[in-house]
């Protein structure tokens, strides 16, 4: 089964997937996020909106591409977990753009090649899909907490209100994904990954 998970920064995801590895009978290959390669992440989060500007489309289609190379590589493994699908880009981008570091033409040009190429492809089977996504759902007030609890500085130099934005969109995205892959919505809010991965293998088992 291959099967992804969705949801904002401080989802609790990675933890989750090590669960879930430990916890499901089959040995599952786990496809981590691409972020070691990105020569645009620190910059485009950094607190100098003109920095931010410049390198915010160059990083969101990097990571576009990113995701959609670790899909391709595994196509042929039966199954796999994925830390983030390919359907967390476009709120990544979608978030940029709303927060003014991604400008109105930039994001008319993802949004388009998103739409009409990666998930037409998705659609079409051009791009192996997923047969679930997790959407690791978490409150405003759960997602700080963790962010600030991980202490991960290029995190710590983003304003909340970009996580709170970012967290907003991922409900708006993930209503619009459930007509395109099978979606299943966790309450990520609890603080016992276990728990959450055994409801998750429960429901999946069904």
């Amino acid at each position: 089964m291959r099967i992804a998970i969705f949801g904002t920064v401080g989802a609790g995801k990675t933890t989750l997937i090590e669960h879930l590895k430990r916890t499901l009978p089959e040995d599952y290959l786990v496809v981590k996020e691409p972020l070691v390669d990105n020569p645009y992440f620190e910059k485009s989060y950094s607190p100098d909106p003109k920095i931010a500007g410049e390198n915010a489309y160059k990083m969101e289609i990097l990571m576009l591409a990113a995701r959609m190379k670790q899909l391709q590589e595994s196509k042929s493994v039966e199954n796999v977990l994925y830390d983030r699908s390919i359907f967390d880009c476009p709120v990544f981008a979608n978030c940029n753009y709303t927060m003014g570091n991604l400008n109105s033409t930039d994001w008319k040009v993802y949004r388009e090649y998103f739409e009409k190429v990666v998930l037409k492809s998705f659609q079409n089977k051009a791009i192996p899909p997923y047969d679930y996504v997790i959407y690791l759902k978490v409150s405003d007030e759960t997602s700080l907490k963790r962010i600030q609890q991980r202490s991960i500085e290029r995190e710590l130099n983003v304003k909340p209100e970009f996580w709170f934005e970012l967290n907003h969109l991922y409900d708006d995205w993930a209503q619009k994904i459930a007509s395109v892959t099978p979606l299943l919505i966790i309450d990520g809010n609890t603080d016992n990954p276990q728990v959450c991965a055994e409801k998750i293998i429960k429901k999946l088992s069904k």
